[in-house]
Protein backbone atom coordinates (compact mmCIF):
# COMPACT_ATOMS: atom_id res chain seq x y z
CA UNK A 1 0.00 0.00 0.00
CA UNK A 2 1.31 3.43 -0.89
CA UNK A 3 1.11 6.38 1.46
CA UNK A 4 -1.07 9.05 -0.16
CA UNK A 5 -1.71 12.59 1.06
CA UNK A 6 -5.35 12.95 2.19
CA UNK A 7 -6.40 14.88 -0.94
CA UNK A 8 -5.38 11.95 -3.15
CA UNK A 9 -7.44 9.34 -1.30
CA UNK A 10 -10.64 8.45 -3.12
CA UNK A 11 -11.92 5.73 -0.80
CA UNK A 12 -11.55 3.06 -3.48
CA UNK A 13 -8.74 0.65 -2.52
CA UNK A 14 -7.82 -0.23 -6.12
CA UNK A 15 -7.41 3.43 -7.03
CA UNK A 16 -5.81 4.43 -3.74
CA UNK A 17 -3.22 1.63 -4.11
CA UNK A 18 -2.38 2.62 -7.67
CA UNK A 19 1.32 3.46 -7.91
CA UNK A 20 1.67 6.14 -10.58
CA UNK A 21 4.73 7.75 -9.01
CA UNK A 22 6.98 7.16 -12.03
CA UNK A 23 4.28 8.32 -14.42
CA UNK A 24 3.57 11.52 -12.49
CA UNK A 25 7.30 12.21 -12.14
CA UNK A 26 7.77 11.82 -15.91
CA UNK A 27 4.93 14.28 -16.61
CA UNK A 28 6.19 16.65 -13.92
CA UNK A 29 9.69 16.79 -15.40
CA UNK A 30 8.45 17.07 -19.00
CA UNK A 31 6.20 20.01 -18.10
CA UNK A 32 8.45 21.64 -15.50
CA UNK A 33 5.76 21.36 -12.82
CA UNK A 34 6.24 22.06 -9.14
CA UNK A 35 5.64 19.20 -6.72
CA UNK A 36 2.33 20.78 -5.65
CA UNK A 37 1.11 21.09 -9.25
CA UNK A 38 1.99 17.43 -9.88
CA UNK A 39 0.04 16.37 -6.76
CA UNK A 40 -2.95 18.45 -7.87
CA UNK A 41 -2.93 16.80 -11.31
CA UNK A 42 -2.61 13.35 -9.74
CA UNK A 43 -5.53 14.15 -7.44
CA UNK A 44 -7.79 14.92 -10.39
CA UNK A 45 -6.58 11.84 -12.28
CA UNK A 46 -7.45 9.58 -9.35
CA UNK A 47 -10.82 11.28 -8.95
CA UNK A 48 -11.49 10.85 -12.68
CA UNK A 49 -10.74 7.12 -12.37
CA UNK A 50 -12.99 6.91 -9.30
CA UNK A 51 -15.97 8.55 -11.02
CA UNK A 52 -15.42 6.52 -14.17
CA UNK A 53 -15.49 3.34 -12.08
CA UNK A 54 -18.59 4.49 -10.20
CA UNK A 55 -20.39 5.23 -13.48
CA UNK A 56 -19.30 1.92 -15.06
CA UNK A 57 -22.17 -0.53 -14.93
CA UNK A 58 -21.82 -3.22 -17.59
CA UNK A 59 -20.07 -3.61 -20.91
CA UNK A 60 -17.27 -1.34 -22.02
CA UNK A 61 -15.73 1.10 -19.58
CA UNK A 62 -16.44 4.66 -20.74
CA UNK A 63 -14.55 7.58 -19.27
CA UNK A 64 -16.47 10.23 -17.35
CA UNK A 65 -16.47 13.31 -19.54
CA UNK A 66 -14.61 16.27 -18.11
CA UNK A 67 -11.07 15.57 -17.00
CA UNK A 68 -8.70 18.25 -15.76
CA UNK A 69 -6.25 19.13 -18.57
CA UNK A 70 -3.21 18.42 -16.39
CA UNK A 71 -4.68 15.12 -15.21
CA UNK A 72 -5.20 14.26 -18.87
CA UNK A 73 -1.43 14.51 -19.39
CA UNK A 74 -1.00 11.93 -16.63
CA UNK A 75 -3.59 9.69 -18.29
CA UNK A 76 -1.72 9.96 -21.62
CA UNK A 77 1.56 9.00 -19.94
CA UNK A 78 -0.10 6.17 -18.02
CA UNK A 79 -1.43 4.72 -21.28
CA UNK A 80 2.07 4.67 -22.80
CA UNK A 81 3.18 2.32 -20.02
CA UNK A 82 1.02 -0.31 -21.67
CA UNK A 83 1.61 -3.31 -19.40
CA UNK A 84 1.11 -1.25 -16.24
CA UNK A 85 -1.93 0.52 -17.70
CA UNK A 86 -3.53 -2.76 -18.77
CA UNK A 87 -2.89 -4.25 -15.32
CA UNK A 88 -4.13 -1.12 -13.54
CA UNK A 89 -7.30 -1.02 -15.68
CA UNK A 90 -8.04 -4.65 -14.80
CA UNK A 91 -7.51 -3.97 -11.08
CA UNK A 92 -9.77 -0.91 -11.14
CA UNK A 93 -12.51 -1.93 -13.58
CA UNK A 94 -12.36 -5.73 -13.47
CA UNK A 95 -10.56 -8.50 -15.28
CA UNK A 96 -10.65 -7.99 -19.03
CA UNK A 97 -11.80 -4.38 -18.68
CA UNK A 98 -9.80 -1.55 -20.17
CA UNK A 99 -10.34 2.20 -20.04
CA UNK A 100 -9.85 3.32 -23.60
CA UNK A 101 -8.95 6.88 -24.48
CA UNK A 102 -10.98 8.30 -27.34
CA UNK A 103 -10.06 11.91 -28.17
CA UNK A 104 -13.33 13.26 -29.47
CA UNK A 105 -15.91 15.93 -28.84
CA UNK A 106 -19.40 14.42 -29.04
CA UNK A 107 -22.32 16.62 -30.05
CA UNK A 108 -23.78 16.50 -26.52
CA UNK A 109 -20.48 17.54 -24.86
CA UNK A 110 -22.09 20.32 -22.82
CA UNK A 111 -24.57 17.93 -21.21
CA UNK A 112 -21.81 15.37 -20.54
CA UNK A 113 -19.53 18.02 -19.06
CA UNK A 114 -22.26 19.42 -16.78
CA UNK A 115 -23.10 15.90 -15.59
CA UNK A 116 -19.45 15.15 -14.81
CA UNK A 117 -18.98 18.44 -12.95
CA UNK A 118 -22.05 17.62 -10.86
CA UNK A 119 -20.49 14.25 -9.94
CA UNK A 120 -17.21 15.89 -8.88
CA UNK A 121 -19.09 18.53 -6.89
CA UNK A 122 -21.30 15.96 -5.18
CA UNK A 123 -18.40 13.71 -4.14
CA UNK A 124 -15.63 16.24 -3.35
CA UNK A 125 -17.38 19.63 -3.22
CA UNK A 126 -15.08 20.96 -5.92
CA UNK A 127 -14.63 20.60 -9.66
CA UNK A 128 -11.52 20.25 -11.80
CA UNK A 129 -10.03 23.69 -12.41
CA UNK A 130 -9.41 23.08 -16.12
CA UNK A 131 -11.94 20.54 -17.29
CA UNK A 132 -10.99 19.11 -20.64
CA UNK A 133 -13.89 18.48 -23.00
CA UNK A 134 -12.14 16.50 -25.72
CA UNK A 135 -11.26 13.20 -24.09
CA UNK A 136 -13.69 10.45 -23.18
Amino acid sequence: MINLPPDLITGDPEIDNLDVTTIVTTVRIANNWSASKALEAEKWYRRFLFLTKQEHKHGDVVAVFGLDKDADLIWHEHITSTKQYQSDSAKIFGEGQYLHHTPTTPPNWKVLLEAAMALYEKKWHEIPPYANICCI
